[in-house]
């Protein structure tokens, strides 16, 4: 399969004006054939003034059970929206502030990681493989290359009409049927893509390669198959942490702080869905019974709705977040294995809950207008 997909991608090149996207292709045809994506992840973060976002290669591991080393193919064809991208470069700019903002201590902190960290705002027109056989994908940080984060950072990938679906179809008709009432008018749009766009960031930031027992090794290789699931509950608590320290900066309008709780609360109920054995509903369900036991969230057995505690929210972030940032930093297996076992379960509350949307679809299937064409 991979031949003739670098043939194609050889003639993809041919009909590009755009260099930086030329070189990209033909390096990942070379890739597919050498099987060294290395310099052809470097070229895909170098890519610019292009109109076409276009990723394709083995990326996310979610599917390896064994060990979450072995990744999948998969391929995304976007159209660049260059107003919206130019709106967030602001917000890159601040990686190194979010990394020392983190609540573990300086020595775990990842200051190695490359600067450039490009964020683009598309919308797909086709996607295949991995990406396309599950949960659709709202947005992605690639590549996963630590190599490649450490030489230039990662990019991140905004996929604004997957995710404006998301909300309009799947997470607006849940929170009307699980969320207090008091909490309902605070879920907005701007606040579940800018928590996607943090959650992104988050990926790129925290422990990464680290020492254990004085030898170096990375955070995957020490978590093995509980990896997926830590890192993305990792990404979506700071998504939220560190999304309250750019409203706490001024980058985001203080108004956001209303939304950003109650958005995030009304997105794990979305996501929980998905299954508490796939990595993104694991790692919701983790982040649900944390903060519940905190007293962030709290549950109306009554009404079955569940809403936000103020004075108690941000503290059970922050405490989350330490520690699942402490359990990477120190490539704890064992103490993820004892986390996820406290935390990654279906309460009778969220039972109850998820009784009351059983009719919502659980995802969006895409249809591309393209392949209604071939």
């Amino acid at each position: 399969y991979l031949e003739p997909s670098a043939k194609l991608l050889k003639e993809a090149a041919e009909l590009t004006e755009n260099e930086s996207l030329k070189k990209y292709l033909n390096s990942r045809a070379d890739a597919f054939l050498s099987n060294d994506y290395f310099q052809s992840d470097m070229n895909w973060v170098d890519l610019k003034d292009h109109l076409i976002e276009i990723v394709i290669g083995p990326y996310e591991v979610y599917e390896d059970k064994l060990f979450g080393y072995k990744a999948a193919f998969e391929s995304f064809v976007t159209i660049v929206d260059p107003e919206e991208s130019k709106k967030l470069e602001t917000v890159a700019q601040y990686l190194n502030e979010m990394e020392g903002y983190l609540p573990i201590p300086r020595e775990h902190m990842n200051f190695n990681r490359g600067s450039k960290s490009p964020i683009m705002v598309v919308q797909e027109v086709f996607a295949a493989g991995d990406t396309k056989a599950g949960v659709q994908t709202a947005a992605f940080n690639l590549p996963n290359d630590e190599r490649v984060r450490e030489a230039k950072g990662s990019k991140k990938v905004m996929l604004k009409n997957i995710i404006q679906a998301k909300f309009e179809n799947i997470l607006i008709p849940i929170v009307k049927e699980v969320l207090a009432e008091k909490d309902l008018p605070y879920v907005s749009f701007e606040s579940f893509f800018n928590h996607i766009l943090m959650h992104e960031m988050s990926h790129g930031i925290g422990p990464g390669n680290i020492m254990k027992d004085g030898q170096a090794t990375k955070v995957n290789r020490e978590l093995k198959d509980l990896y997926s699931t830590i890192e993305e509950a990792k990404a979506d608590v700071l998504g939220v942490y560190n999304l309250q320290f750019m409203i706490d900066k001024g980058i985001f309008p203080k108004e956001l702080e209303d939304n950003l709780y109650v958005s995030f609360l009304g997105g794990i109920f979305r996501s929980v869905r998905f299954g508490i054995g796939e990595a993104h509903g694991g790692a919701n369900i983790i982040s649900l019974n944390y903060i519940l036991e905190k007293g962030g969230f709290e549950f109306d057995a009554e009404k079955v709705r569940f809403g936000i505690n103020p004075e108690k929210i941000r503290p059970a972030i922050k405490e989350l977040a330490h520690e699942l940032l402490m359990i990477e930093a120190l490539g704890d297996y064992e103490k993820a294995q004892e986390f996820m076992k406290k935390y990654r379960f279906i309460p009778e509350s969220l039972k109850n809950a998820l009784e009351k949307v059983s009719g919502i679809p659980v995802d969006i299937r895409p249809e591309y207008a393209i392949e209604k064409e071939i």
